[in-house]
């Protein structure tokens, strides 16, 4: 831990799984906060097994999932369902900063660990709660994961074609962007205790994150009355070329979404007598003939591939991009020279390094950084339970006895 870590000395514990909650606390761990993530004994987060079923990694509890948002973290197992590992976490609360829990609404107030309970051991912690649907309202108690929410938000109605019907992403961005708002939260509430010396709850509610993400869209209709539909790659307002378009190789995203950039689009295609044909000659004649414009479109990229044109048409002044594949982009120059991954030695049981990412913005003064890899089960227990002033014949009693 370095001087310059923005949370240096910050203490997180964090009863969380699979993808939102540890992804929050990963933001703290990575500028220097000291967080303790409690895992269920036996088999701990269940996306520990996530990647891949017959993957070296998996078999050890290591999937590639788990790996994403754990490093920098310790792994103590604990069964706060018992009364004792109820005690334990009260002990590690009593001098934490932030505690971080995605158990669905209700679990922890039925264990005596709800924010109205530990901010009585601690009136300065922050105490965030992740849940689908928020700790209040009729959907309360409902269970959640990423695609109930792309669903039950309209995410997936304006995702996808009229063929295709409603589609959902197949990556987990509502997870990932329900861990930003949580750290969002978290952060500021820490402000605030910099001003009133107390504590807060924080309730992070996948379902708004989800409408948060679609604010214009939301927004289009509670103040417009604008509901959009299913309009796939392309965005049939305003006549603007903004679509998927096939290539010599490749496929190229086009986004002329203004007329200036629509003016450049012709240039570099040398279309810039398109509005000498009567069916694009006004913008209106352009906007109820958009199918005709993106076949004139479709038939000048036929000429190049995807990435051609991309380095002519940002040239041009033009938003365009090639439609890569993950394994492309992780290899561009642009990223690999931004040090956006951090890549550990290899390890000698699994025979691989593990590389994972760190964030999405740098700092000049406090740059997020990696500094341990992701914890296997359980493998900070004794070491957390000794600080607390248990010996080492009581860590085997409550080993045997299933507490942790």
């Amino acid at each position: 831990m370095s001087a310059a870590d923005a949370f240096a000395g910050l203490k997180v514990i964090a009863v969380s799984r699979v993808i939102a909650a540890p992804f929050a606390a990963y933001q703290l761990a990575l500028h220097g906060a000291d967080v303790l993530t409690i895992e269920a004994p036996g088999e701990g987060d269940n996306y520990r097994y996530s990647g891949g079923h017959d993957t070296p990694l998996v078999k050890v509890g290591m999937g590639t999932g788990f790996l994403a948002q754990n490093a920098n973290k310790k792994s103590l197992t604990l069964n706060i369902a018992v009364p004792e590992g109820q005690e334990i976490l009260r002990k590690l609360v009593a001098d934490a900063d932030v505690f971080i829990e995605n158990l669905r609404t209700g679990t922890m107030a039925r264990y005596g660990l709800a924010y109205a309970d530990l901010s009585k051991i601690n009136p300065r912690l922050i105490y965030c709660s992740v849940t689908g649907y928020g700790q209040t309202g009729p959907k309360k108690n409902d269970p959640a994961m990423d695609m109930a929410i792309q669903a039950a938000s309209g995410m997936m109605s304006v995702t996808g074609t009229p063929e295709s019907g409603p589609v959902k992403t197949s990556y987990p961005g509502v997870d990932y962007a329900t861990g930003m708002s949580a750290t969002m939260g978290i952060l500021t509430a820490l402000y605030q205790r910099e001003r009133s010396g107390r504590g807060q709850h924080v309730d992070v509610s996948m379902l708004e994150t989800a409408l948060v993400l679609m604010s214009s869209f939301v927004t289009d209709h509670v103040t417009g009355g604008i509901d959009h539909g299913l309009v796939g790659n392309g965005s049939g307002r305003g006549g603007y070329v903004h679509n998927a378009f096939k290539t010599k190789q490749g496929v190229l995203l086009i986004a002329a979404s203004t007329e200036l950039r629509r003016s450049r689009l012709w240039k570099v295609l040398d279309m810039t007598d398109i509005h000498s044909d009567p069916r694009f000659a006004t913008r209106e004649l352009c906007l109820q003939n958009i199918p005709a414009l993106e076949a004139e479109v479709q038939a000048r990229l036929m000429a190049k591939t995807a990435e051609e044109w991309e380095a002519a048409l940002q040239a041009g002044g033009v938003t365009a991009m090639s439609v890569r594949t993950i394994p492309e982009i992780v290899k561009h120059p642009q990223i690999t020279g931004r040090n956006f991954f951090h890549t550990f030695e290899p390890d000698p049981e699994l025979g691989l390094a593990i590389t994972v990412p760190k964030t999405s913005y740098t700092l000049s003064a406090s740059p997020a950084r990696v500094r341990t890899p992701p914890p296997r089960i359980g493998q900070h227990t004794d070491e957390t339970l000794g600080k607390l002033g248990f010996s080492a014949a009581e860590i085997t009693r409550m080993r045997e006895a299933g507490v942790i």
